[in-house]
Formats: structure tokens, sequence, C-alpha cells
């Protein structure tokens, strides 16, 4: 049985707009953030970067006054594709080394958006 994209993730997520700002080894971005779940966010990006790509990432969430920075890796990229108009490119971002608390807040966060 093949299981959809939205079957196989492990946690709810919720689209939101909020500002992103990342880097990697030797590059900084900011952006978007379109989804966020507990384990992760998507950023839509018409240059994503590769999986596996390590990155130290910042955000804040609406209504809370915190600054959450962690690392993240990117654990999806999808390149820009004209005959695939639902498939946004972008990039999911897999939290890692997120603190207590700050899981908390996305926690929070995700649950105020059902």
């Amino acid at each position: 049985m093949k299981h959809t994209r939205d079957e196989r993730r492990k946690h709810q997520r919720v689209p939101t707009q909020i500002l992103i700002k990342y880097r990697s080894a030797d590059q900084f971005f900011s952006d978007y953030i379109q989804n966020i779940s507990r384990g992760g966010i998507f950023v839509p990006t018409q240059q994503p970067l590769p999986e596996n790509t390590l990155l130290q990432i910042s955000f804040s969430l609406p209504h809370y006054d915190r600054l959450i920075t962690t690392e993240g890796i990117v654990v999806h990229s999808v390149q820009a594709d004209s005959e695939r108009a639902d498939s946004p490119a972008g990039m999911g971002i897999q939290f890692k080394a997120l603190s207590e608390e700050n899981q908390q807040l996305i926690d929070a966060y995700i649950e105020s958006r059902l």
C-alpha cells in the first residue's frame, strides 16, 4: 500500500508565514517559513539547498517574544518544475538540537493554530 506524503509525516503541520534567517557553512539567507511542525519547517525558495546541508536557523514565532535559534538539516529539496505547480520549489528542514524550551514554544504555537 502506497502512502501519501501527508500520511508519512510524523507531525501535524500548520501553515504560517514567519521570517527565517539561516546560514550554511558559507552563505546567508532570509526567506519565509510556509509551514511548521514540531519536527521541522518548509521554506519555499527558488534555490533550495541540497539534501543533508547543515544549517544554523533563527526565527521568532508570532506573539512570542523569543528568538529561536537552532541547527537544522535539509531533508527534502524540491527544485522548480513548471509541470508540477502543486509542488512549490523549496526545502524541508528538520530541527536538530532544539532545546526543550524552544520545543515547547513551537508546540504551543502549533496547538494555537489547529
